[in-house]
């Protein structure tokens, strides 16, 4: 072990090789002091073990050294048609929602035995007071039926009858006009005349006359209006009582419109309120809220883009993906977009609609909040590089100022940023380009 300890220990020069007379004193002094014989021994095997480990290292290399670190190639990532912006707070909602309130207190009875279930157009699923509305329906047919009769009853007994007395007095009437016409056109006649005619007035002078004629023109115009039906000469007025009808009428169908639940479209009924087997009629206070119609004919998936930027990518390129649990993906496309007014500020809401082979998938996830992820068509195929690899690969300098086109150039002068994700960004490279320039840079 001595043998093979050739060094020795300096603070400036770390192990040295060890002359041969330190070697000898070293033995000498083994055999003349036994006592230190073994701490000796320990104190050399441990020289031993540097000898071998800290003396070697500092004559040879280090075989291991740092490699050269890999060269980028923009191959390792394919050209893809699409990537993904990032990940969405979404929620799924129906075509149209209408949420139904109690119009006033009292009794509604219902004509489904289900809290949810679908049904179509104009089913009636609930009345208010059915039996108060039934009650005030037979009132009003009454009423109709009996203005109805006076009505018959007056044109076709009262007028006839009117008509003939004004029909005959007028034939009286005219006899009278001529008979004094002609009495007062023959004065020298007329005293031996009038006691021979039947004259109302036999004096025959010009006033009665007068008279006679404006009679006359009265009957005249009293049978003109019995012509014309007009039952206002027989004393009978039934416009009156029909346009009080026709208030009732309107009346009782507004009342009976808001009495009515019924269906304004084929949608899903959902009713709010806890149903009872074999019960239909429940109290309710007005301004309850009855139940929520949904139509499920189609279903949008509507989110709020995070990054402002995103609003001036071309919508038609965009797509929303739901992941299901059982690993298929629910894409919908886009389909409109709307400013909307969100917690007193207005933001601009995007909808995207399920097609309509999936929408049986995307309906038990109606009414729920779901991270979705928005994907873009690309305009052209890119790469699609995550963020993280490229700052690993390039100095942090090179993005410091969230620039990642000037970043990106350090790598290839001909590369450019198509869109900018929440993670990754989509790099176009001209094809023209040599690839031999790509590879040097």
């Amino acid at each position: 072990m001595i043998s093979s300890a050739r060094c020795r220990y300096d603070r400036r020069s770390g192990f040295l090789p060890w002359s041969g007379r330190k070697e000898n004193e070293i033995s000498s002094a083994i055999v003349a002091k036994p006592l230190l014989n073994r701490f000796l021994i320990g104190i050399v095997a441990i020289l031993g073990l540097c000898s071998q480990s800290g003396c070697s290292r500092s004559s040879t290399p280090n075989p291991t050294g740092a490699t050269a670190a890999p060269k980028w190639t923009w191959e390792s990532f394919p050209l893809r048609d699409r990537m993904r912006l990032g990940q969405l707070a979404c929620r799924v909602i129906p075509k149209a929602s209408v949420t139904i309130n109690s119009p006033f207190t009292g009794l509604v009875h219902v004509n489904v035995d289900r809290p949810q279930t679908n049904l179509p157009a104009e089913f009636v699923w609930g009345t208010f007071e059915p039996k108060l509305l039934k009650a005030e329906q037979t009132a009003l047919e009454e009423a109709k039926r009996r203005l109805d009769e006076k009505e018959h009853l007056s044109l076709t007994l009262e007028l006839p009858k009117q008509m003939l007395k004004v029909a005959k007095d007028m034939e009286e009437s005219q006899k009278q006009v001529a008979l004094l016409e002609m009495l007062t056109t023959n004065r020298a006649l007329a005293p031996a005349l009038v006691g021979l005619f039947p004259l109302k007035d036999r004096s025959a002078s010009e006033e009665s006359l007068k008279a006679a004629r404006k009679e006359l023109q009265l009957l005249k115009e009293t049978y003109r209006y019995l012509q014309e039906t007009n039952l206002a000469v027989l004393g009978v007025d039934l416009q009156v009582a029909r346009t009080e009808l026709q208030r009732r009428e309107l009346d009782f169908e507004r009342q009976q419109n808001q009495s009515t639940l019924k269906m304004p479209f084929a949608s899903q009924l959902n009713i709010s309120f806890q149903l009872a087997e074999r019960v239909f009629d429940y109290p309710v206070n007005s301004g309850q809220e009855l139940a929520v119609l949904r139509d499920l004919s189609a279903i949008f998936l509507r989110a709020i883009l995070s990054d402002p930027s995103w609003s001036t990518l071309p919508t038609d390129k965009l797509k929303a993906v739901i992941n299901l649990p059982n690993g298929t993906r629910l894409e919908a496309p886009f389909a409109f977009k709307r400013l909307e007014k969100v917690q007193m500020r207005e933001d601009i809401a995007y909808y995207f609609q399920f097609p309509t082979n999936r929408t049986d998938a995307a309906a038990r996830m109606m009414g729920t909040d779901v991270s979705c992820e928005l994907i873009l068509i690309l305009p052209e195929p890119a790469r699609v590089i995550p963020k993280l690899t490229l700052v690993m690969n390039l100095p942090a300098s090179a993005f410091q100022n969230r620039r990642w086109d000037e970043g990106v150039k350090q790598l290839d002068p001909r590369a450019k940023v198509l869109v900018e994700g929440q993670s990754d960004l989509a790099i176009a490279i001209p094809r023209s380009a040599p690839k031999d320039e790509s590879d040097d840079k």
